[in-house]
């Protein structure tokens, strides 16, 4: 995601808010990543009351990611579950096509895999079915 700079702040805090809740289900991990433009290595009340604190999602960056005009910041960020907070590990990937540097993140012991099916086979079996398996097996030995 992104959120420009000079935007109104408050709207994007609440638009979000209210998409993530839309999408909210208990049993789902969420991992947002975006230029949303809080210098997360600085501290400001934007990065203290952000929507992302109020679902319980931590910011995971605490590196530089942009560098512009002799001003280091973290606008860029990746926020994941806070039960994982101390189950990942994040680096900068300096790619060298923006101001920007890319963020490589590893969560551990997560499964991407379905859960296996269970696959179970029946038979049905009707009176004259059984009465003719019966027949046939009293001609055996």
């Amino acid at each position: 995601m992104y959120r420009v700079p000079s935007g109104n702040f408050n709207l994007f805090v609440n638009e979000l808010d209210m998409l993530l809740r839309k999408l909210y289900i208990l049993t789902l991990e969420y991992i947002i990543y975006g230029d949303i433009n809080i210098d997360y290595l600085t501290n400001n009340k934007k990065k203290n009351g952000s929507t992302f604190t109020n679902l319980q999602l931590i910011s995971t960056v605490n590196f530089t990611t942009r560098f512009q005009k002799n001003l280091a910041t973290a606008t860029d960020n990746i926020f994941i579950d806070i039960d994982r907070k101390n189950n990942y590990s994040i680096c900068t990937v300096i790619n060298g096509l923006s101001n920007h540097d890319s963020q490589l993140i590893t969560l551990n012991t997560i499964s991407l895999k379905p859960p296996a099916k269970q696959i179970m086979e029946t038979r049905k079996f009707y009176k004259n079915s059984i009465n003719y398996f019966l027949n046939k097996l009293s001609y055996e030995i």
